[in-house]
């Protein structure tokens, strides 16, 4: 079991990692939402009916906490859209719901941005707390107080900050997980390593795989983690460190978008962090070999890698729709080495012409 914290003044708040059971959730839930007057559970529906751990998790939050109510949240990316949290408020505000309730919720990154924006957004804000039940939302998606949705335009680009009161990473629900999701939830925690932590990437390189199993992937969450509330607790709202954590995920958000949402969000950041890298040892930034030791990690990861065999034309005009666009510049994150990350204002005809040169 690790508990981090994210020190954020009187927004502080514990992550917790481990296998705790059912009773050991609801009791660290519980003492961080104190005493709401009622509590609606977003779960991803997927989540919702195939999960063991559900059903336990909910009783047990009921026998601690009041008028606890689930709501179930479409699947994966169907729930990152406006539709669905106002779908989402409407059942709350007919549930009674009021400014002392608290939301919590439960699945992948889509469900806790889902149900980060709407406890961000209903009654003007009411508390939350998190269940991320795959490894991205646990190394990424829940940690940090970035919520949102998606619109036709592009990733992310309605949102809000709103800290969670609590995050409780309960590894049992990685048991059902997909192995695809697994795999695509380690994109994260490579560019963990790449952006701030050397010897997280060298231990992934030498152990890439075994770093899956149900031994070191404790630890690889742990050490993602970390990276990330490092990087949050310095710079919280992306005033400037913290577009740190957007490297590959320029082209990655275009590459989500550009595929209707069939590549996985990790396996889009896979790829946009092996074009960042070729784009970076192109212009002198990046020590050479980097894209290609990064490549082979996250090929050794079952992460697709062949970047060419996505990028079209299209989709690296999708850029042009980055939240990270100021005017005509997009802040740009390269690596030069691991461990080491640095930000470059760069006009986006150059970075659009630059990575097709790249790649």
């Amino acid at each position: 079991m690790t508990i981090l914290r994210v020190a954020l003044d009187d927004r502080s708040y514990d992550v917790h990692i481990g296998r705790f059971g059912a009773g050991s959730v609801a009791e660290r839930l519980a003492e961080a939402l104190g005493e709401p007057s009622g509590v609606a559970v977003l779960a991803d529906e997927h989540v919702a009916e195939v999960s063991p751990h559900v059903s336990p998790l909910l009783a047990a939050l009921a026998a601690r906490l009041p008028r606890v109510h689930l709501c179930r949240l479409p699947r994966g990316e169907s729930a990152k859209n406006l539709a669905a949290v106002e779908r989402t408020c409407q059942w709350m505000a007919e549930q009674g719901y009021d400014r002392g309730s608290a939301v919590l919720g439960l699945g992948g990154g889509a469900a806790t941005d889902h149900a980060g924006f709407a406890a961000a957004i209903y009654q003007r804000g009411i508390a939350f707390a998190l269940c991320p039940t795959t490894v991205l939302a646990a190394v990424d998606a829940s940690v940090g107080g970035k919520t949102g949705v998606d619109i036709p335009a592009g990733k992310n680009l309605v949102g809000a900050f709103h800290q969670p009161r609590v995050v409780v990473a309960e590894l049992g629900f990685l048991d059902t997980l997909p192995a695809r999701e697994r795999a695509a939830g380690m994109a994260e925690v490579v560019k963990a390593g790449l952006i701030a932590d050397a010897d997280l990437f060298t231990r992934l390189e030498a152990n890439a795989a075994a770093v899956l199993g149900p031994e070191q992937l404790p630890a690889a969450i742990a050490a993602a983690v970390r990276v990330k509330i490092g990087v949050v607790s310095e710079d919280e709202r992306e005033r400037g460190r913290r577009a740190i954590l957007n490297f590959g995920h320029t082209l990655g958000h275009a590459l989500e978008a550009a595929s209707g949402y069939e590549l996985l969000h990790g396996e889009a950041v896979s790829l946009g962090m092996i074009a960042a890298l070729a784009l970076g040892e192109a212009r002198g930034i990046t020590q050479a070999g980097l894209a290609a030791r990064a490549r082979g990690l996250l090929a050794k990861l079952s992460l697709p890698v062949d970047v060419k065999a996505h990028v079209r034309p299209e989709v690296v005009d999708r850029i042009e729709v980055d939240k990270k666009r100021r005017s005509d510049r997009v802040r740009f994150v390269f690596v030069p080495r691991p461990g080491e990350a640095l930000l470059a204002d760069i006009p986006l005809p150059e970075l659009k012409q630059q990575i097709v040169a790249a790649i």
